[in-house]
C-alpha cells in the first residue's frame, strides 16, 4: 500500500506540475528545482524516521531524487543560468520521462512492500551467523569446471549470554529455487524458544546462494526448466522419478555433509559460541516440498535424528524403485516422529490415494506420525514470501487463507512438535485441521 501511495503521490506531482507549466507556458524551472529539493528533503526524513525501511526497496528512488537534488541544487548556485524557451513538446516529453523514472525506482516498493514482521514467541534474543562449507568428498554436478559441492548454511540461535544450557540442533533444507532465507520467521521462532536452526542454501537448487567469500550461486537453469515442467505434468512418469530420486539424493548428502560439519567440527569451522550450545542427542530435521522430501530420507539414513517436519512436500525417498509404470513404496516402519503439514489441495490429493500415496504410507507405518492441513492454504503459504512479495507468492502459488495466518498457525505447529519431540514438553495437541 505504501508504495502504491507513493507512486500516485509521484504521478500526481509529475502531472500537476505539467499542467501548471502549460497553463503559464513558462518552464518554471526555479519551481521544478524546489520541488526536487523538496522532495529529497522530505523523502530523507521519512527514511530517517523509518517511515520508509532503507534497503532495496526504496535505494533506487532515494537515488535519483539525491541525483535530481544535487542539480538542483547546482541550480540555485550558479550565478547564471541559460533558460530554454518553452516548448510544449519538450514539456510533456519531460514529465512522461519522469513519470517512467518514478515508476522504476518505486515499484521495488511495491512488488516487495513493506510489512508488519511475524513476531517471535520465545524469550531468547537471536542471533545469527552464516558459514561456507566445502565437501571435498564431492565434485558438484553442476560445475562446469569440476569444482566441489560448496554449500552456504546460516544459523539462528539463542542468545544465552554467560549461560551453559545446551540446546536442540534442527537442520531446514529450501524447497526448489528457495532460498535459506525462505522461512525465517520459522526460524527466528524456533531459536528465540531455544533451539539452534541451521538452514541451508543448496548450491544452484537455490534461486541464489550468497557465499561468505561474496561469490554468488545462481540457480540451475536447467534445473529450473525441468522443475517447472515437473510441476506442470510434462514429463512422462518414468522421467519424473528419475529427475526427482536424482534431487533427492543431491539434497540428501547436502544435508548428510552438513550435519556431519556441525556435528564433528573436523575443520574447527564451527564458531565456538554456536558449536558449544548445541545438544548432540537431540536432532529435527525438516523442509518445505523437496527439502521435506530430502529430511525425511535422511532421518531413514541416520541413527541419530530424533524427528522430521516434512512441509508440503511429497516424501521421494519412499519410492524405492519403479517399475511396471508405478512406483513401490517403502514398507519398513518409519523410525522417528513424523509430521506431514500439508495445503489443502495436496491433502485432498493424498486422501484420495490414501495409503498408496508416499506420506501417507509413511505415516500409516511410522512409530509416531501426524497429518495436519492448514485449510485455505497454498503452496507457498508455508514460507515468508506471501508477506515479502505478495504478488510474486499469488503467482507462484497461494491459497485463500489471510497469509500472516497461515504462517504464524505453521510456526506454532512446528514449535509445538519439536518441543515435544524434542524437549519432551508434555503432550502434543495437534488438531488434524486449521
Amino acid at each position: 500500500m505504501l508504495g502504491i501511495i507513493t507512486l500516485l503521490i509521484a504521478l500526481c506531482t509529475q502531472i500537476g506540475f505539467l499542467i501548471y507549466r502549460m497553463v503559464t507556458k513558462n518552464r518554471q524551472m526555479k519551481v521544478a528545482h524546489t520541488i526536487r529539493l523538496t522532495a529529497f528533503a522530505l523523502f530523507t526524513l521519512l527514511l530517517a524516521t523509518g517511515s520508509y525501511w532503507w534497503g532495496f526497496r526504496w535505494m533506487g528512488l532515494f537515488i535519483l531524487l539525491a541525483v535530481l537534488a544535487i542539480f538542483s541544487g547546482i541550480y540555485f548556485i550558479k550565478k547564471t543560468r541559460m533558460e530554454k524557451d518553452y516548448k510544449g513538446w519538450r514539456t510533456i516529453f519531460s514529465c512522461v520521462n519522469g513519470c517512467v523514472l518514478l515508476a522504476v525506482c518505486i515499484l521495488p516498493g511495491i512488488l516487495f512492500p513493506q510489512f508488519k514482521p511475524v513476531a517471535s514467541t520465545g524469550p531468547y534474543t537471536v542471533n545469527t551467523e552464516s558459514i561456507t562449507f566445502v565437501d571435498a568428498s564431492r565434485t558438484d554436478p553442476f560445475s562446469e569446471a569440476g569444482e566441489n559441492r560448496k554449500l552456504t548454511v546460516q544459523f539462528w540461535y539463542p542468545d544465552t549470554g554467560a549461560a551453559a544450557d545446551s540446546y536442540p540442533l534442527l537442520v531446514f533444507s529450501h524447497g526448489s529455487f528457495g532460498y535459506r532465507g525462505s522461512n525465517l520467521s520459522t526460524f527466528e521462532n524456533l531459536a528465540s524458544n531455544g533451539y539452534v536452526v541451521c538452514s541451508i542454501d543448496h548450491s544452484y537448487h537455490a534461486f541464489f546462494a550468497r557465499h561468505t567469500d561474496g561469490s554468488t550461486t545462481l540457480v540451475n537453469t536447467q534445473f529450473l526448466s525441468d522443475a517447472v515442467s515437473i510441476t506442470n505434468e510434462e514429463y512422462d512418469e518414468q522421467t519424473t522419478y528419475q529427475k526427482t530420486h536424482e534431487w533427492l539424493a543431491l539434497r540428501t548428502a547436502d544435508m548428510d555433509f552438513v550435519l556431519d560439519e556441525i556435528l564433528n567440527n573436523a575443520q574447527e569451522e564451527m564458531p565456538e559460541f554456536i558449536y558449544s550450545i548445541i545438544n548432540e542427542e537431540k536432532i529435527g530435521l525438516f523442509g518445505h516440498s523437496l527439502g521435506g522430501a530430502a529430511a525425511a530420507q535422511l532421518a531413514r539414513e541416520r541413527q541419530n535424528v530424533d524427528a522430521v517436519i516434512v512441509i508440503d512436500g511429497t516424501m521421494i525417498g519412499e519410492e524405492l524403485g519403479f517399475e511396471n509404470g508405478q512406483a513401490a513404496l517403502n514398507a519398513d516402519p518409519y523410525p522417528v516422529p513424523l509430521l506431514n503439514l500439508y495445503n489443502e489441495s495436496h491433502y485432498e490429493d493424498a486422501k484420495e490415494l490414501g495409503e498408496a500415496y508416499n506420506n501417507l504410507s509413511a505415516s500409516a507405518r511410522g512409530i509416531e506420525a501426524y497429518d495436519v492441513v492448514i485449510r485455505g492454504s497454498g503452496h507457498l503459504n508455508f514460507t515468508d514470501l506471501p508477506l515479502f512479495s505478495p504478488a510474486l507468492a499469488h503467482m507462484l502459488g497461494t491459497g485463500e487463507a489471510d497469509s500472516r495466518y497461515c504462517i504464524e498457525t505453521m510456526n506454532q505447529i512446528v514449535l509445538d512438535f519439536f518441543n515435544y519431540t524434542l524437549k519432551n514438553a508434555g503432550t502434543l495437541h495437534l488438531q488434524a485441521e486449521y
